[in-house]
């Protein structure tokens, strides 16, 4: 049996390790349970018993965010633009990673700095040349496409460098073997390299699936108002109506948000173990 200083240090011990982890989570749950909550009550509700629980569960918020703003409509828009973009920034991305990292010396170098580089644009200063030249092309009558190649040429960048690592520590001898195998160059990317970087490629998923889906500025000026995304047609909850001086229904804005984080959530979970492994490869090669 333990003695008793060596118990109450190490019960010490793991109250100092999961006391920072249980306010964190409860920081993060929190805001999440108030929206919730809130999206089944009425303005009164919400300001006289803001954490507690509604008096009935009523869909008709839900109902009602969506018939002011066709909110499915635009969340369909912008699950097919995210996707879209994930799948296209990967179809770039990958190449250029694996060039990069087979690569060694001066070139490596470079071409890294090069990438890197273009987080120091800011996304505002590009605004007015993005836009004339959807116009240019034509593309300004196709909103949804061109969100998907632009999301997709922002997002590049950042797959590129995050994904050299992973090429990198993936053997050479497995490619070379399928090489004298007879696999192309395609065919040992999809069928050998990919299954091998998943946990890469699902980093990369994750991030700019949020990047596309949370993006607002630019999908506010490229679309209309048939083809919105959730982000540019979330804010008119919160409009309509205000300037004849009427009170904004937080329960239906409340609803919105649902809403439009609800595809956000399955597409994590979904992914959710890539992730772990992602980082629990990072920790051992570190």
């Amino acid at each position: 049996m333990q003695p008793r200083a060596t118990r109450v240090k190490r019960s010490l011990g793991w109250t100092a390790a999961y006391t920072p982890v249980v306010v964190y989570a409860i920081l993060i749950l929190l805001p999440l349970y108030y929206l919730l909550v809130s999206a089944f009550k009425s303005n009164l509700d919400i300001t006289l018993n803001p954490l507690g629980l509604p008096s009935a569960f009523s869909f008709e918020k839900f109902l009602d965010a969506n018939r002011s703003v066709a909110l499915l409509a635009s969340s369909g828009n912008s699950l097919g633009v995210a996707i879209g973009s994930v799948l296209l920034t990967i179809l770039l991305a990958a190449p250029a990673a694996h060039g990069i990292a087979r690569r060694a010396g001066a070139f490596s170098t470079f071409a890294q700095v090069a990438f890197g580089f273009a987080f120091l644009i800011p996304q505002f200063a590009v605004l007015v040349p993005t836009y004339l030249f959807a116009v240019k092309t034509g593309l300004i009558h196709a909103p949804l496409l061109f969100l998907v190649l632009f999301y997709a040429a922002m997002n590049v960048p950042l797959a590129v460098l995050l994904m050299i690592p992973f090429f990198r520590a993936v053997p050479k001898e497995i490619e070379e073997s399928a090489e004298l195998d007879g696999a192309t160059a395609v065919q040992r990317m999809r069928h050998v390299l990919l299954p091998i970087v998943t946990p890469g490629l699902s980093t990369v998923a994750i991030l700019c699936f949020l990047s596309a889906w949370n993006e607002y500025i630019f999908a506010q000026v490229i679309t209309t108002n048939t083809s919105y995304t959730v982000q540019v047609a979330l804010p008119l909850l919160r409009s309509e109506g205000a300037f004849q001086g009427a009170d904004v229904d937080l329960g239906r804005l409340a609803a919105g948000v649902v809403i439009s984080v609800v595809p956000v959530f399955v597409f994590y979970a979904i992914l959710r173990r890539r992730l772990i492994d992602a980082f629990a490869a990072g920790a051992v090669k570190g």
